[in-house]
């Protein structure tokens, strides 16, 4: 069971980009699905940042099977509205059988 974290504001910070939701985690697969929802925002080589409210975020990540396990603020006093989602997507088990038979 992968899992992801996922940080983001629930207040905006400013108003030109009031939003800010990092990601870290994701496989590639994931990545490339996560396009689909035209979100934006730029990567480095662990995190993905998005420029849209959480709630974006993470009902995309849902679509794709992530369910939320666990979530927190941050305790430092300026970013009080920030909060930390973790996320785990299930796969099923490959089948023992089927590399067996190849």
């Amino acid at each position: 069971m992968p899992y992801i974290i996922v940080r983001g504001n629930l207040a905006s910070y400013d108003n030109r980009y009031p939003w800010r939701v990092l990601v870290s985690g994701l496989k590639a697969d994931d990545l490339e699905q996560l396009q689909r929802f035209n979100c934006g925002g730029y990567c480095d080589n662990c995190t993905i940042v998005y420029l849209v409210h959480p709630t974006v975020i993470l009902s995309a990540l849902e679509v794709l099977g992530y369910h939320v396990v666990a979530s927190s603020s941050t305790a430092v006093k300026q970013d009080y509205n920030e909060y930390m989602w973790t996320m785990r997507k299930e796969f099923s088990e490959p089948d023992p059988n089927s590399k067996a038979k190849s």
